[in-house]
C-alpha cells in the first residue's frame, strides 16, 4: 500500500471516529449547566472549573456509548434509511478500531470525573450502565425506551449539581425528565413517519402508533408545563413566573414543528430554528435576571 493510500485510509478512519462520537449531540451536555445557573454560581470560577470537567467527562463517556451502541447495532443500522451511513455500519471504521476508541474514551471520561469527585464518578458509572442496558435490552421494550432516554438527561442534571456540591432541587429532576421525554417522543413520532417498515429499523417502532405517540406528547407536554408553572409559583421570588410565557411558547413551537417538519428526527436542528432560539435566549435572560436579583438592583438604583 502506498503512503498516499495509507494516509487517505487513516484520514478516513479518523473522520469516521469523529462522526461516531456525534458532535451534533454535544448540546445535551448543556443540561449540566442548569445546576450552576439556578444555584446562582454563574460568577464562581471554581464552580465553572468543576462543571467543565464534568461536561468533558460526560461527553467522552457519551461518545463511548454511541460507539458501543453502533457496534452492537451494526446489522440493524445497515437496514435503516439513515443509520446505514454511520461509519461502522458503512464500513468506514472497523469494529476493532471502534472498540479500542470506545475504551479510550471511557478511560478519559472517568479520569475527568475522578478529578471532580467520587460522586460524579458514581453518576457517570450509572449513566454508562444505563446506556449499556439500553443497548442490550431496554430499547426493545415499549415505553421503557423513551423513559430510559429521559433518565439519561436527568443523570446529566444531577451530575451538574453534584459537581459543584449544591442542593439538588426535585423541580430540576422533574422538569428535566419531562422535557427530555417530550423530545424522545417527538423523535419516535418522526421515525414512525420516516420509515416504510418501522419494525425493521427499530424494534419498538412496530408497537408504537402515530396516534398513541401524539396522545402521549400532549399528556407529557401538559404535565411539563404544569410542573414548571408550579415551580415558578412556589419559588420564594414569584417573579420567576415572568418566564412562563417563554416556556409555553417554546413547547408550543416544538409541538408545531413535530407535526409540520422533520425537526423531531434531529432535535439538535432546533438550534437552527430562529423563533425557538430567540425564545430560548429570552427565557434564559429573564430567568437569570430573576435568579440574580437584577430587577431589584435596578429598582434600588432608580429609587
Amino acid at each position: 500500500m502506498s503512503n498516499s493510500s495509507l494516509a487517505a485510509g487513516t484520514l478516513s478512519t479518523l473522520t469516521g471516529l469523529a462522526r461516531e462520537i456525534r458532535p451534533q449531540q454535544w448540546y445535551k451536555q448543556g443540561v449540566l449547566l442548569l445546576g450552576i445557573t439556578f444555584s446562582r454560581n454563574l460568577l464562581n470560577p471554581e464552580a465553572w472549573t468543576a462543571v467543565l470537567f464534568a461536561i468533558c467527562g460526560f461527553t467522552a463517556v457519551a461518545g463511548a456509548t454511541y460507539v458501543i451502541n453502533d457496534i452492537s447495532d451494526v446489522e440493524a443500522d445497515r437496514r435503516h434509511p439513515e443509520k446505514r451511513h454511520r461509519p461502522i455500519a458503512s464500513g468506514q471504521v472497523s469494529v476493532p478500531v471502534a472498540a479500542a476508541f470506545a475504551a479510550t474514551l471511557l478511560v478519559c471520561g472517568f479520569a475527568l470525573a475522578l478529578a471532580v469527585g467520587p460522586l460524579l464518578v458514581a453518576v457517570l458509572a450509572i449513566y454508562l450502565g444505563q446506556n449499556l442496558l439500553y443497548s442490550a435490552y431496554i430499547k426493545h421494550v415499549l415505553f421503557a425506551d423513551v423513559i430510559s432516554v429521559a433518565v439519561g438527561f436527568v443523570l446529566r442534571a444531577i451530575a451538574g449539581v453534584l459537581a459543584i456540591d449544591v442542593f439538588l432541587s426535585p423541580w430540576l429532576i422533574v422538569c428535566t425528565f419531562l422535557l427530555a421525554l417530550v423530545l424522545a417522543l417527538g423523535k419516535r413520532r418522526h421515525e414512525l413517519g420516516a420509515s416504510a417498515d418501522p419494525e425493521r429499523t427499530r424494534g419498538t417502532l412496530g408497537s408504537y402508533t402515530t396516534e398513541s405517540v401524539d396522545q402521549l406528547l400532549v399528556v407529557v407536554t401538559a404535565t411539563l408545563l404544569m410542573a414548571y408553572a408550579l415551580y415558578t409559583f412556589f419559588r420564594a421570588d414569584a417573579t420567576m413566573m415572568l418566564t412562563l410565557p417563554f416556556a409555553f411558547f417554546g413547547l408550543f413551537r416544538y409541538h408545531h414543528l413535530v407535526h409540520t417538519t422533520d425537526i423531531a428526527g434531529r432535535p439538535e436542528y432546533l438550534l437552527t430554528d430562529r423563533p425557538s432560539m430567540v425564545n430560548l435566549v429570552l427565557w434564559a435572560a429573564t430567568a437569570i435576571a430573576v435568579l440574580y436579583g437584577i430587577p431589584s438592583l435596578l429598582i434600588g438604583v432608580l429609587s
